[in-house]
């Protein structure tokens, strides 16, 4: 391989690696949804109490839609930051080499 093929193949691979990172990302946020409060506790498989403790304590990511100080505020979830903070959460509560409290 002379240096000029050389060097095209090494472009040609940089463009594709740039063109397939482009594309991961472009899949990741088409595979987002909005959840309301009611989804976001089937999604999650958890009681509205359990949901809204969390939300209250700011321990889950969510975003408040209405009057800052309102009496009902809506809740609504990402998917992907869901999912995020269930890894999270698995790896928090993990502990390897049983060690225990």
């Amino acid at each position: 391989m002379t240096a000029l093929e050389k060097a095209i193949a090494d472009i040609v691979a940089l463009q594709v690696a740039e063109a397939e990172k482009r594309i991961m990302e472009r899949l990741s946020a088409a595979s987002d949804r909005t959840l309301s409060f009611s989804e976001a506790c089937d999604y999650l498989n958890m009681s509205s109490y359990s949901l809204r403790k969390l939300c209250l304590s700011k321990s889950i990511p969510h975003r408040v839609v209405g009057s800052p100080g309102s009496k009902n505020p809506r809740y609504l979830f990402s998917s992907i930051s869901l999912d995020r903070w269930k890894r999270d959460e698995e790896a928090r509560n993990y502990k390897s080499g049983g060690e225990s409290k």
